[in-house]
């Protein structure tokens, strides 16, 4: 039996606009107030910085820009001087509150987004014949669209959806997983406690929070894969997924539960991706031997030609 991973660049194989730009996109549409004070935080003014941040947002989210920040609520901690370290914080929590808070409207926004891409469905043609409905397979499906159920008629038992999914009542799960950063303003804060620093402590309390609010904790998603029966699993398919830093413990703890003979057959889109995957699963002790590259493109085996044919057939 076969365990597939699924990654982003499934969705974008079959055409759906599921990069982060594209959720940039939709928020400057529709939520540009939100947008621009998202990125005021990361001082980010230029448009070749701006699409750093969001080629990446889940690990750029803790990376908020510190000077920039800290100066702008150093300043406001004058109005509260006068009733001592108390009256700064309620000073702090006024001014900065509302403009800290607006990131819970973030996962709000962002299942709003893939609502609008998931309409792109219902044109979406099947781009390869490795997943087939009558198999027993499994998948665990970082991604938050419904694309293996509706393209590919996978029941919902054989899809774990990690981080959440589209059509549920439940919050989709986006995160960085930068502990250190939590830390290092959390250290600041202390150190400007014992110092007496009244105005500098309670700002690195906020921007601490700040990261805290932003923390993906992978360890609460952990139990969801205890779920999943490894006994039968023979072999490993990795298509669409960068292999992140982020999610890297969730393919820890699946190397954990699968016998060290199981076969990992990664799909790479571009060859300089091959040495970094390589790398990532020899770091949770992956066996070389059992390790596989695969160009994509052999993965999305089905001709234009042919996808349109069974468009017609099951339409």
């Amino acid at each position: 039996m076969n365990l597939f991973i699924i990654g982003n660049g499934f969705d974008l194989g079959h055409g759906l606009p599921t990069h982060y730009w594209n959720f940039r996109m939709f928020l400057k549409e529709h939520h540009t107030i939100f947008l621009n004070e998202f990125e005021e935080k990361y001082t980010l003014w230029g448009e070749g910085l701006k699409k750093f941040l969001w080629n990446d947002i889940e690990f750029n989210l803790a990376n908020i820009h510190e000077d920039t920040l800290y100066e702008k609520m150093y300043q406001n901690t004058d109005l509260g001087l006068e009733s001592g370290n108390v009256g700064i914080e309620d000073t702090l929590s006024y001014h900065f509150g509302e403009e800290f808070n607006y990131i819970e409207k973030l996962t709000i926004y962002l299942k709003d987004w893939i609502e609008e891409v998931s309409q792109e469905l219902d044109g979406a043609n099947k781009k390869t014949t490795f997943i087939k409905e009558s198999s027993p397979d499994i998948f665990i499906n970082f991604n938050y669209t419904t694309t293996l159920e509706e393209v590919y008629s996978i029941k919902k038992d054989r899809v774990l959806h990690i981080h959440g999914v589209v059509n549920s009542d439940d919050d989709l799960v986006l995160g960085h997983s930068n502990l250190d950063r939590i830390a290092y303003f959390n250290k600041k804060c202390s150190e400007s406690q014992n110092k007496g620093d009244e105005q500098s402590s309670p700002i690195y309390e906020i921007l601490a929070e700040y990261c805290s609010n932003t923390y993906k904790d992978v360890k609460e998603n952990m139990p969801l894969l205890f779920s999943l029966n490894y006994d039968s699993i023979d072999k490993i398919l990795i298509i669409g997924h960068s292999l992140s830093a982020v999610d890297l413990p969730y393919f820890k703890e699946i190397k954990e539960s699968i016998g060290e003979d199981v076969k990992w057959n990664i799909y790479y889109y571009c060859e300089n991706e091959i040495d970094m995957f390589r790398k990532q699963l020899k770091q949770i002790g992956v066996n070389e031997q059992q390790i596989h590259m695969i160009p994509s493109s052999e993965f999305y085996d089905l001709p234009i030609v042919e996808q349109l044919s069974l468009k017609l057939i099951y339409s």
